[in-house]
């Protein structure tokens, strides 16, 4: 596909998405607000404690920037619109996914060469196929997978 329309319908697919979280918001204030109705008391919520209008228009500007970009950086390999509305529309979670796998090989390849057992079994248990002997969180060292669920330090 052309780089110049996949970033277009890219960036549509960040603004179709921009507008499911809007539309998100608008329902939550609705549902609050017949609830407060059907009670006959309390004040009605405002629709200001519901959208922040700068942080939501900064928030759908960088949806759409990041949507673009998606398209522009995969328009080689989009055959379609759908396909192009559908990377700009997953370009948030498309990037935060790679971003996510960058490190985790990162961290696994400096447990690695410091020569940490911990970092060489659980890389080497879980290449083995022996996810269940491997360390959970043993390639992240300290402030690993375990701390998250309050299970110390790995």
């Amino acid at each position: 596909m052309d780089w110049s329309a996949a970033v277009a319908y890219g960036a549509m697919g960040g603004a179709i998405v921009e507008a499911v979280v809007f539309y998100g918001r608008i329902s939550t204030w609705q549902a609050v607000r017949h609830r407060v109705l059907a009670r006959g008391r309390g004040r009605l919520p405002s629709l200001r404690r519901y959208i922040d209008l700068p942080s939501d228009l900064l928030a759908a500007v960088t949806r759409l920037l990041l949507g673009a970009g998606a398209g522009w950086l995969f328009h080689s390999q989009i055959t379609g619109v759908y396909a192009a509305v559908a990377v700009g529309a997953s370009a948030p979670a498309l990037l935060r996914q790679l971003g996510a796998a960058k490190s985790v090989r990162g961290s696994a390849d400096d447990a690695t060469a410091t020569g940490s057992r911990r970092g060489r079994a659980a890389v080497g248990d879980i290449a083995a196929g022996n996810e269940r002997t491997a360390t959970p969180g043993a390639a992240f060292g300290s402030g690993g997978v375990n701390e998250q669920w309050g299970e110390g330090s790995g």
